[in-house]
């Protein structure tokens, strides 16, 4: 499709959104542009990000000027911060597509639901902003797709929240480890474990039973089942499969992500689950145990494993190869367990400079260069993610097809 073609379709796809045509962002920001952030979703972990993207400013010439959400209590604090920092108002809005038309705006931050992610940005790539989205990167197939190939046409620079990417204790040992200094790795274990009743929110859930009027119930649906106004789904979203698959969507990804950058591996070969509520049963539909089991397509098993119901554990991940083991709890490469080749002293894991998250996506928006957590990235985590919930879901053994972008039934 020639390049005209191309953006007279994608430009009506847009408008049928209420978006107008997409921008291709080619233009690098000089030092003394002003880079004008919105920010779409400013609740809890959204006015962290807002926090660091504040700080990062600073120095970078970038500045807040507008927040969107659909629960008025989050909008008006979020405005309030916003001129605590910079001494003005910023542009306020409940409907997201506002704000990424608006002119005001050149990049966005992205920390909704997690089922409402990848609808948010693809709007915002179609609408030429930037973005910083928070993980997962999508939980549904189709929007994970759509959101690859919306990115792969424009030349919007977009961060995806898996902040370890910019952990130089990681790159390090992504660097040791795809250096084949382990031989040859057959098992990958992962883990990630907490107690308690995690993501409930009572005080919320209470605040926003006793005025639904401040939120837009409707839009926080977007594509979901249309039900009556329920304070608990739209605070607790966390426990709720129409919204998010819980551990899996909310720790799995950031673990699986560190499992592709360490072994070079992008898509698990296959998967299977298992889990259940066994001590938190409060009315959740996530589970609060569950194991995961992946195949991945060089030879080896990758094991997660995550609860709610005890909070002893192992390191987030452990490799073990022919010539012994990494772990990331001590940061060394040792010849644990290995064979006649096995290491014979142990390797401390250096860090690498590190950076923060933030500042990454905001200096690449000046230099147009791809930023630490790609939509590439994003995306390989998302189908980790969303053959993991399938599996536990479903009960069955689901594999997928990288050609053909989609889930196959075993």
């Amino acid at each position: 499709m020639k390049r005209r073609e191309w953006l007279q379709l994608s430009g009506k796809a847009a408008l049928a959104l209420g978006l107008g045509p997409i921008i291709l962002t080619e233009r690098a920001k000089g030092a003394n542009d002003r880079i004008r952030i919105g920010v779409i979703g400013p609740g809890a972990r959204g006015t962290d990000l807002m926090r660091e993207a504040y700080e990062a400013g600073k120095d970078l010439n970038a500045e807040i000027v507008a927040v969107c959400d659909v629960w008025r209590r989050n909008l008006e604090r979020a405005a309030n911060l916003v001129k605590q920092w910079y001494g003005r108002e910023p542009l306020k809005f409940v409907a997201h597509e506002d704000l990424l038309v608006s002119k005001e705006v050149d990049a966005v931050i992205i920390a909704t639901a997690d089922f409402q992610h990848a609808r948010h940005l693809i709007d915002a790539m179609k609408a030429g902003k930037d973005a910083y989205c928070e993980k997962p990167m999508a939980n549904d197939l189709a929007e994970a797709n759509e959101c690859l190939r919306v990115w792969q046409q424009t030349n919007c620079i977009v961060q995806i929240g898996t902040q370890r990417r910019s952990d130089g204790r990681w790159a390090e040992a992504a660097e040791l480890i795809q250096s084949g200094i382990l031989g040859t790795i057959t098992r990958v274990e992962c883990q990630w474990h907490f107690y308690g009743p995690r993501w409930r929110r009572p005080n919320d859930v209470k605040e926003a039973e006793k005025d639904p009027s401040q939120i837009d119930w409707h839009r926080f649906l977007m594509n979901k089942p249309k039900r009556p106004f329920d304070p608990h789904r739209f605070v607790e979203w966390r426990l709720y499969r129409d919204y998010s698959s819980g551990l899996i969507d909310q720790w799995m990804s950031h673990i699986i992500d560190l499992v592709h950058w360490l072994t070079g591996e992008k898509f698990p070969k296959s998967a299977v689950a298992h889990g259940g509520i066994f001590l938190w049963k409060d009315g959740r539909e996530n589970e609060d145990v569950i194991t995961v089991l992946f195949e991945y397509p060089k030879g080896f098993l990758c094991s997660f494993s995550a609860s709610l119901t005890n909070s002893a554990g192992g390191p987030e991940v452990t490799i073990r190869g022919t010539n012994g083991s990494f772990d990331s709890g001590t940061w060394t490469i040792t010849g644990e367990g290995g064979g006649e080749s096995r290491l014979k002293e142990t390797v401390k894991v250096k860090a690498k400079p590190s950076t923060s998250h933030m500042r990454n996506w905001l200096e690449c928006i000046r230099t147009r260069q791809q930023p630490n957590a790609t939509v590439e990235h994003g995306y390989q985590h998302s189908i980790a993610c969303i053959m993991a919930a399938q599996a536990l879901w479903e009960g069955k053994r689901v594999a997928f097809d990288p050609i053909k972008r989609k889930l196959i039934w075993m």
